[in-house]
């Protein structure tokens, strides 16, 4: 598609495993199956081969990929390990935002990087910012530059005040805003304070809620992602890459894109 990273959500399962699921429910209590497989109960109730058996329901409509493509591969589709997901991702050059979605699962993840070698290709987020201050007490390590050798995300969903101080007390090193809150003046507060900028859209169900109730959002279409990248914000995780690099153009090797405004765009499937 010509995205230069991937998000992705994990929880540990009661069996150690970690798996790469985003679920029902809220940031506070994850990982509800019923709409996204058809069944009841959570996926932290699971052990990785029962979530390997589940199936997912193809008329849900947080799949951005469409019913169509869910219900065609089926049979091919389940919920893998971090570590599959790793094995596929590893030395292919795009980057890994690694959300924490469940608990408990800064250190086992942090060792599945480790140990696989990730290090450079794995960032880390969280609502629950008691993780992402963990990632940092356990690696705060600085490259030559200043900049953390693990990289570390804030995120928020409704934006206090003091936004930019919570980042900074958790060592974070990007903040990471929902695009209602993404102003030229939170973005400009955000690299003032030397970290890095990402804006995240609400999924597929929360997008289309959001342009029945306000008139002025489009459904991540060119004015939506025009007005912005116009705050230059420098990631973009969206729910349609093939829209906006459809707008902005990879450059070779679909690394980074350009936009009009002459800055460099991160985007994130």
């Amino acid at each position: 598609m010509g995205c230069d990273s991937v998000e992705l959500d994990v929880f540990l399962l009661k069996c150690g495993t970690l798996v790469v699921f985003h679920g029902g429910g809220d940031d506070a209590n994850p990982g509800c199956l019923k709409d996204y497989c058809n069944t009841s109960g959570n996926i932290l109730d699971l052990t990785a081969a029962e979530a390997r058996l589940l199936t997912f329901n193809p008329h849900h409509q947080e799949f951005a990929c469409g019913a169509e493509y869910v219900q065609r591969e089926i049979k091919q589709n389940y919920i893998p390990t971090l570590q599959e997901v790793l094995m596929d991702l590893k030395g292919t050059g795009i980057k890994i935002k690694i959300e924490l979605k469940g608990p408990n699962t800064v250190e086992p993840v942090l060792a599945l990087v480790n140990n696989m070698d990730m290090v450079d290709q794995c960032h880390y987020s969280s609502f629950e910012h008691s993780r992402i201050k963990r990632v940092r007490e356990i690696h705060p390590e600085l490259n030559p530059d200043g900049t953390h050798v693990y990289k570390t995300g804030c995120l928020f969903d409704d934006l206090p005040l003091d936004f930019v101080d919570i980042a900074r007390e958790l060592g974070a090193s990007e903040v990471h805003l929902r695009y209602s809150t993404c102003t030229p003046q939170t973005v400009q507060a955000i690299h003032d304070a030397g970290m890095d900028s990402l804006v995240w859209m609400r999924g597929p169900i929360g997008m289309i809620s959001d342009c029945q109730n306000y008139n002025d959002v489009g459904n991540e279409d060119e004015s939506m992602f025009r007005t912005i990248m116009a705050t230059g914000v420098k990631i973009l995780c969206v729910n349609r890459p093939d829209r906006l690099i459809d707008i902005v153009g990879p450059t070779p090797g679909h690394d980074k894109v350009k936009s009009t405004f002459d800055l460099p765009i991160s985007i994130i499937a």
